[in-house]
């Protein structure tokens, strides 16, 4: 496992070193990847010892292993999951929101260009969110030319959860029987098995954090300077994922620092693993950001996004005190959830209510857990909440090396819920639960170095509820509404036509049918255009259609249409057609599609409707541009 870790972090730091060196030589394609590539895998050649030290055993040794291992319920059932995820991830189209928002579309237009660059836009989130993911994404897009197989980023790091979770946790002090059966339950946690499939970006990053504080310590054990300088890369690949995962930096800092006086045996490679640092950290963006919009995080406090800053850090700790249980005890289905938000909208508006306005909706749920939205998971809380509860009656006697106090474990396992009032203070987006994912396995240590768990994980009661909990994970994979694993509408539609009465039957499908309009959008107008257009115009605000008007990569080139461009200015770049998205286009800028065609010299070619949630139609445009008039 820890071979593994070490070339994943190298592989993510080539990655994204490869990104912005060859953005900064405009050589972003093939033959940049091809050259960085070979440099790859000379330096591997010649530094393989020792970056891998030789394990114990051969290949098959280690196949007979993991093959002992998985034939014990919690490995197999893992292994089942992450089986299941794999085929979800193949079958599927990316259909996550903010994937087909910005994070693939961005990437599509630095390849297209041959380098990062300042996308001309509306959508902030394309040009000041962190890029860790994407440019982990790029040369998988590029050399498929599409965006099917950007998943297995999540799912690759999905594969390290387990065994980092382990190796951490027993060097903060869990127990290892304790720590093995929670590395299975953590690693069966909604967030990291829901975006395993996907193309969310919240998730991944867990490894790098787990990663950093794991080598951390090692470094300091084997007094490696090889590890302590693998760990400030996993920590800078961590700040570099999401601006929300900065503050786990501290955590590196803490296990880093006793063994920090290692790099002074070795400054040339100290002062290499720090450029390498910081040139795949965050603050690349920091710098771009405070060049583009005057701000680090890139939204000036007038932009209609800064409500993910909220005004009162101590209202932000009392909301999210209230909307981080509520997203993490969310079932995977909530019948309930019109009447829910629409309660919430309602307490917005009273005296108290108005203290969490600057929340991005405040409250809010989705109809059920998804990828989108889910936390760490209900049956992950309810367990946690029974075994704390359970665990004082099993106590065993306190030994002498319970009994030694380690400072710096102390502050490992209490410091994250300090980072947590921290993110609780600052961030308020919708949905926040899954925007912990980074965080959640650092919150669990506490609780668990208590002898009384260690008496609870032998209880065959308990071994049989934590069994359970990893069953119902894997059949929530199969139902998932994103990725359904059973032939939903072959089941569903026969039944809702056979027994219209049971509206349940109506209201899963509607669930479900939600998915296909990913499909819809990303197929729409294939055939309305002309197969030779090279450039196509998309008016939009935050819309998801972009992702497929650029399939296959290398046909056309996608243009975003702003409201001051002009019929000129878009014929002069090429642009004859447009796609216009309704909904988060031309409402959120106060327009219908007459005031568009009438204001940009336009006629409609084509529309479709899709349903973007259930009861919720949306409809996009495209229409062709008429030639400009000659003054």
């Amino acid at each position: 496992m820890l071979n593994a870790v070490r070339f994943w972090i190298l592989l993510s730091t080539w990655l994204v070193s490869a990104g912005w060196i060859l953005s900064a030589l405009h050589q972003l394609n093939r033959a940049g990847y091809a050259v960085m590539l070979a440099l790859a895998v000379l330096a591997v050649i010649c530094w393989r010892q020792k970056i891998f030290p030789p394990g114990r055993g051969n290949f098959l040794h280690a196949a007979r292993k993991l093959f002992h291992r998985c034939r014990r319920p919690l490995p197999l059932l893992f292994l089942a999951m992450t089986l299941l995820v794999l085929v979800g991830g193949a079958l599927y189209v990316p259909s996550n929101n903010d994937s087909n928002e910005y994070r693939i579309p961005r990437v599509w237009h630095w390849l297209a260009q041959g380098q990062w660059h300042w996308i001309h836009t509306l959508d902030d989130r394309m040009n000041i969110a962190g890029c860790g993911f994407e440019w982990l994404a790029a040369p998988l897009m590029l050399f498929s030319c599409g965006d099917r197989l950007i998943f297995l980023v999540n799912w690759v790091s999905y594969l390290l959860l387990p065994g980092l979770i382990f190796s951490v946790f027993t060097r903060l002090g869990v127990r290892p029987r304790v720590a093995w059966w929670w590395m299975w339950l953590l690693a069966s946690g909604w967030c990291y098995v829901m975006q395993a499939g996907s193309t969310a970006n919240d998730s991944f990053a867990v490894i790098y954090a787990l990663a950093a504080v794991d080598l951390a310590l090692r470094a300091r054990e084997k007094n490696s300077v090889t590890d302590l300088c693998l760990s400030l890369l996993a920590a800078a690949l961590l700040t570099g994922a999401k601006q929300t995962c900065l503050p786990l930096a501290a955590l590196w800092l803490v296990a880093a620092w006793p063994g920090a006086r290692l790099l002074l045996a070795r400054p040339a490679l100290a002062l290499m693993t720090l450029a390498a640092g910081v040139l795949v950290s965050g603050a690349l963006m920091v710098f771009f950001n405070l060049q583009h919009t005057g701000s680090w995080v890139g939204v000036p406090p007038d932009s209609k996004w800064s409500q993910c800053a909220l005004k009162s850090p101590f209202w932000g700790v009392v909301g999210n005190a209230f909307c981080i249980p509520q997203e993490n005890l969310q079932p995977p289905y909530l019948p309930g959830v019109n009447a829910w938000n629409e309660a919430m909208h309602h307490f917005l508006k009273t005296p108290f209510g108005a203290h969490f306005s600057s929340f991005e909706q405040f409250g809010h749920l989705a109809q059920g857990a998804s990828e989108a939205d889910a936390g760490i998971g209900l049956w992950i809380v309810l367990l946690t909440l029974v075994s704390l509860w359970a665990a004082r009656r099993y106590r065993l006697p306190a030994t002498t090396k319970d009994k030694k106090n380690c400072r710096q474990q102390w502050l490992l396992r209490w410091l994250p819920w300090a980072l947590l009032l921290l993110f609780m203070a600052k961030v308020g987006t919708y949905p926040i639960a899954r925007q912990l994912a980074a965080y959640y396995v650092f919150l669990f240590p506490c609780f668990l170095v208590g002898s009384g768990q260690a008496g609870l994980v032998r209880r065959r009661w308990w071994q049989r509820v934590a069994l359970l909990v990893l069953l119902l994970t894997a059949g929530l994979l199969v139902v998932a509404r994103n990725r359904p694993l059973f032939p939903a509408e072959t089941i569903l539609v026969p039944l809702k036509e056979k027994y219209p009465r049971w509206k349940f039957l109506a209201k899963a499908w509607d669930s479900y049918a939600c998915r296909l309009s990913v499909e819809t959008q990303r197929n729409a107008f294939h055939n309305s255009l002309p197969a030779d257009e090279a450039v196509v115009g998309y008016a939009t605000v935050r819309g998801s259609q972009e992702a497929g008007l650029w399939l296959p990569f290398g046909h056309r080139l996608v243009q975003r249409v702003l409201p001051d461009d002009s019929n000129e200015q878009m014929q002069a770049a090429g642009v004859h057609f447009v796609v216009l998205d309704c909904d988060e286009g031309l409402a959120m800028l106060g327009m219908t599609i007459g005031d568009w065609t009438n204001r940009y010299d336009a006629f409609l070619v084509d529309s479709i409707q899709y349903e973007t949630q259930p009861g919720l139609i949306g409809t996009d445009y495209l229409v062709r541009l008429n030639p400009p008039r000659q003054k």
